[in-house]
C-alpha cells in the first residue's frame, strides 16, 4: 500500500505523541503511583508503535516496542521508578524525535536503535515461554476466573464490539486508538486483536472486554470519538457468561469469524456488519496544512480591504437598498473573519508541553529542587504567534532556573522552602494574551547589576550608585549583558533577554519585567491575539497615513488645552496625572512638517506613556498587516504596513520602539570613555 499520502498525518500525530510522552514521563517521575499517568504513557507508546509499523518505519517501531515492554512492567509496579530508568527513557524519546525529524526532512529514519534497545532490555526480565506464547497470540481473551475476580471487586464486565468504516485506510492505527480509548474507561481484560499483534490488523471489527464502573453510554461515546468508527455496541456480561475459549479463526482479511464469537456478542457484530452506522455521532476533525490556513487568512485580509473600500465608496450615496446590502455584506464578512481567526487559534499548551522536560533536565543539572506550575494551558493564540513563542519562553525559563531560583541550602538559610516554584501562566487580557514566567527566587539585585554594568562599560560608577530596580531591569535587556560569573551551556553568553525583547517586538508585543529582591522575579509577555488583522487608529502625519494599534492608544487631546514645557532641551506635556515626553510626529518619522498641529495621541509604549503630535485623526480601522523589509522602514519606529481602501500604504507605529528611542535619548548607554548625555533626574522620564 502506498502510504506517502498519509505521511503528513503520521508526522503530526507522531510529534504529538512524543510531546505527550515527554510530559507524562516527567509526571511519572514525580508521582510513580499515578495509574492514569502510566496508562497514558502506555497508550501513547502503543499508538506510536502501531503508526510506525503501518508506515513501514521499522526502527521506530522496534524501539517503541521494547519501550512498551518497560512501560508494561512499570504499570504493574507499586514502588518508585529509578531516575536512571527515567533518564534512559527520555533519551529514547530524544532519539525518536530525531528520527521523526529526519523522516520529515529526508523521508528516512536515519538512526540505529540497537544501543538503546540493549540498555532497555537490561531493565526488564525475560518472559517465560508461557508469557511469550500469550504475547504472540492473535487474541487476548479473558478467562472465567478473571471475569469473576473483576465482579468480586465491584466492577461490571463490559463486552464492546466496534466496527470501523469500510473504507478505513489504516485499520491498525484506528484499532490502537479504540483500545486506548476503552482502556481509559476500565481495566482491559482481553481483546480481539491482541495488543501485540495489532500492528498487522487489517480487519474492520474490534472486540474488547473491560472491567469498568462507567455507564455503557460513556464507554460507547469514548470509542465513537475515534475517527473512522462506524458503530459501537456495548453489552454488560451477566454473571456466569463466559468469554470465547480456544483459538479464534480468522477469515482472509484477518477478521474473526462471526460463528466463533460468543452468542452475547453475535448480535452486535451482525448489526455492525450490516452497516448500522446511524448511531455514529462522533465529532469529525480534519487536519489542514498550515500553508492553506495562511492562504485563507490572506484572502480574508483582501476581503476586509475590499469591504472597507465598498463602505467608503457608498457612504455618501443616498440609497437605502444599497446601504442595507452593504450592512449585510459587512455583517457576513465580519462573521467570516471571526471564524477564520478561530480556525487559526491553537492552545498555548503546544508550547507549554516542552517545559516539564526542560525544567526536569536543567534542575537536575543545576542541583536544584524546582516545582513547575503550568496555568492557563488552554489559552488560545494565533498559530503564527505560537510558532514564534517557544524560543523567547525558553530563554526566560532558563534564566529563572539558573539566575532566579536559589540552590536548596541557600533557600533554607533564607527561610524559604527547599523547593523553588516556577510558574508559567497564560491568560487573555482584552484583545491580547499575557504569558507570565514567575519564580520565587532571589530577585534582581540592582547593586550586582550595577557592578556588572560598570565592568562592561555600560554605565559609570556614579550611575551605578544611584541605580534603582527599574534601571537595573532595563540594563538586563541591553545587548550582550549578563550577570553570570561563568559561561556555561545554560547561560552567561550575553544573549537572551535582548533577544527575547527583539523577538516579542517582532510579534507586535511587549515584555514587562518586575522583581523584588529576595522574593520573586516576573517577566510578562503581552502579545496580540493575532498578527494578521489589527484594530488601529488611523492618523495623518505630515500628509502621510499612519496607524496606531488601538490597544496602545490611551486617549487623544488638544495641544492648546495643556501646557507644554521644555526640560533639559526636550518638550514635555504637563497633565494632571503626570509629565509625559512629547514627540513631534513629523520629526519622529522623518517627514517634513506641513504646518501647525493641535492634536496629540497619548500612547502606551513598553513602560511609559508618550504624547505624539499628529495632523489629523482619521478614525478607527481594521487593517490587514504586512511585514516591512528593513530597507523600507529605514530604522523608523514602525512594525509593518497595511493597504488602505484608497490604495495608500499606512505604516503601523511600533509604540515600544518609540518608548525605547525616547529612553535612549534620555539615558544613553555609553562607554566609560564617553561623557554621559542627558540628565538622569529629568522629570520627563517619569512614567505616568
Amino acid at each position: 500500500m502506498d502510504t506517502s499520502e498519509y505521511m503528513p498525518m503520521f508526522l503530526a500525530e507522531a510529534q504529538e505523541h512524543l510531546q505527550e510522552l515527554n510530559v507524562l514521563i516527567v509526571q511519572l517521575e514525580e508521582t510513580p503511583s499515578n495509574q492514569e499517568t502510566l496508562d497514558g504513557i502506555f497508550r501513547c507508546a502503543h499508538s506510536l508503535k502501531g503508526m510506525s509499523a503501518t508506515m513501514g518505519f521499522a526502527h521506530i517501531a522496534e524501539l517503541t516496542h521494547v519501550m512498551e515492554d518497560v512501560f508494561e512492567l512499570l504499570r504493574k509496579r507499586t514502588g518508585g521508578v529509578q531516575p536512571e530508568a527515567i533518564t534512559l527513557v527520555l533519551g529514547c524519546l530524544d532519539a525518536l524525535e530525531g528520527a521523526v525529524g529526519s523522516i520529515e526532512s529526508t523521508g528516512q529514519e536515519n538512526f540505529d536503535p540497537a544501543p538503546l534497545i540493549e540498555q532497555l532490555r537490561a531493565l526488564i526480565r525475560d518472559r517465560t515461554p508461557e508469557q511469550a506464547l500469550e504475547r504472540a497470540g492473535g487474541a487476548e481473551l479473558p478467562n472465567q476466573t478473571v471475569l469473576n475476580a473483576a465482579r468480586d471487586a465491584g466492577a461490571r464486565v463490559l463486552h464492546i464490539v466496534v466496527k470501523l468504516d469500510e473504507d478505513v485506510m489504516m485499520p491498525a492505527v484506528r484499532a490502537h486508538m479504540v483500545l486506548a480509548a476503552l482502556n481509559d474507561h476500565g481495566e482491559a481484560l482481553g481483546s480481539i486483536p491482541a495488543p501485540d499483534v495489532i500492528d498487522n490488523f487489517q480487519g474492520h471489527v474490534i472486540e474488547a472486554w473491560i472491567a469498568s464502573e462507567h455507564e455503557e453510554s460513556a464507554v460507547a461515546a469514548a470509542a465513537t470519538r475515534v475517527s473512522d468508527v462506524a458503530s459501537v455496541e456495548v453489552i454488560e456480561l451477566e454473571p456466569g457468561s463466559a468469554p470465547p475459549s480456544g483459538p479464534i479463526e480468522a477469515d482472509e482479511d484477518g477478521q474473526p469469524r462471526i460463528e466463533d464469537i460468543p452468542a452475547a456478542a453475535a448480535a452486535p457484530v451482525a448489526a455492525a456488519a450490516a452497516g448500522g452506522g446511524a448511531g455514529h455521532a462522533a465529532a469529525r476533525t480534519v487536519r489542514v496544512d498550515a500553508e492553506r490556513l495562511d492562504v485563507l487568512m490572506h484572502l480574508m485580509g483582501e476581503l476586509v480591504i475590499h469591504r472597507t473600500a465598498v463602505e467608503a465608496y457608498t457612504a455618501n450615496i443616498n440609497s437605502p437598498e444599497l446601504q442595507h446590502a452593504v450592512q449585510n455584506l459587512t455583517r457576513s464578512s465580519q462573521s467570516l473573519q471571526s471564524m477564520v481567526m478561530q480556525v487559526r487559534m491553537i492552545p498555548v499548551d503546544v508550547v507549554f508541553m516542552r517545559f516539564p522536560r526542560l525544567v526536569r533536565d536543567l534542575s537536575t543539572k543545576l542541583g536544584k529542587d524546582i516545582e513547575l506550575d503550568l496555568v492557563g494551558r488552554d489559552t488560545e493564540l494565533d498559530r503564527t504567534v505560537v510558532d514564534s513563542l517557544g524560543d523567547p519562553l525558553v530563554h526566560l525559563v532558563r534564566n529563572s532556573l539558573d539566575h532566579g531560583i536559589e540552590p536548596p541550602d541557600v533557600r533554607l538559610a533564607a527561610g524559604k522552602p527547599r523547593t523553588g516554584t516556577l510558574t508559567i501562566g497564560a491568560r487573555h487580557a482584552g484583545g491580547s494574551v499575557v504569558i507570565e514566567v514567575r519564580d520565587d527566587g532571589r530577585g534582581v539585585d540592582p547593586a550586582a547589576v550595577g557592578r556588572k554594568a560598570v565592568q562592561r562599560g555600560l554605565i559609570d560608577e556614579d550611575q551605578a550608585a544611584h541605580l534603582d530596580m527599574k534601571g537595573a531591569i532595563e540594563l538586563l535587556f541591553a545587548a550582550g549583558f549578563s550577570t553570570a560569573e561563568t559561561t556555561s551551556d545554560i547561560s552567561g553568553r550575553g544573549v537572551g533577554m535582548d533577544a527575547v525583547r527583539n523577538k516579542i517586538r517582532e510579534l507586535g508585543g511587549e515584555v514587562i519585567m518586575e522583581s523584588v529582591l529576595g522574593q520573586y522575579t516576573s517577566a510578562q509577555i503581552r502579545l496580540p491575539l493575532t498578527l494578521a488583522i489589527v484594530s488601529a487608529l488611523q492618523v495623518d502625519i505630515a500628509g502621510a497615513p499612519f496607524a496606531l494599534p488601538i490597544d496602545r492608544v490611551e486617549r487623544t487631546l488638544r495641544l492648546s488645552d495643556h501646557p507644554v514645557r521644555s526640560i533639559a532641551g526636550r518638550r514635555v506635556l504637563s497633565l494632571e496625572d503626570g509629565v509625559l515626553p512629547l514627540l513631534e510626529g513629523a520629526q519622529t518619522f522623518g517627514r517634513k512638517p506641513t504646518g501647525e498641529h493641535d492634536l496629540i495621541v497619548i500612547v502606551r509604549g513598553h513602560d511609559k506613556r508618550i504624547g505624539l503630535t499628529v495632523d489629523e485623526l482619521v478614525g478607527q480601522r481594521e487593517l490587514v498587516t504586512r511585514p516591512l523589509p528593513p530597507i523600507v522602514s529605514d530604522g523608523q519606529p514602525v512594525s509593518g504596513g497595511a493597504v488602505l481602501a484608497d490604495g495608500q500604504i499606512a505604516l503601523i507605529v511600533d509604540c515600544d520602539a518609540l518608548a525605547t528611542d525616547m529612553s535612549r535619548a534620555q539615558h544613553p548607554v555609553h562607554r566609560n570613555d564617553e561623557p554621559p548625555q542627558g540628565d538622569s533626574s529629568d522629570p520627563a522620564l517619569v512614567a505616568a
